[in-house]
């Protein structure tokens, strides 16, 4: 069982989830024929977006880490269990 709840999951492939201690990470799906999941932790900044925004700034930050998954170095790749 996990320690994380899902705040929002989107057709887009994504989902944002919160962890126990209060951060947030965006979990996108990426790649093409081989598709795997990455999570960026979201920043203060980001998190602050997600509050205003909602998912419009979520929709906006999974296309940018679908075009580059790796995003900067902040991506981390989600283990197949």
């Amino acid at each position: 069982m996990s320690d994380e709840e899902v705040l929002y999951q989107s057709p887009l492939l994504y989902r944002l989830l919160r962890a126990a201690d209060g951060t947030l990470s965006l979990e996108v799906v990426v790649g093409g024929i081989s598709q795997y999941e990455v999570r960026v932790r979201l920043d203060e900044q980001e998190a602050a977006a997600w509050a205003r925004e909602g998912p419009a700034f979520t929709d906006r930050m999974a296309r940018d880490i679908m075009a580059n998954p790796r995003f900067g170095g902040r991506s981390v790749r989600v283990p197949n269990v």
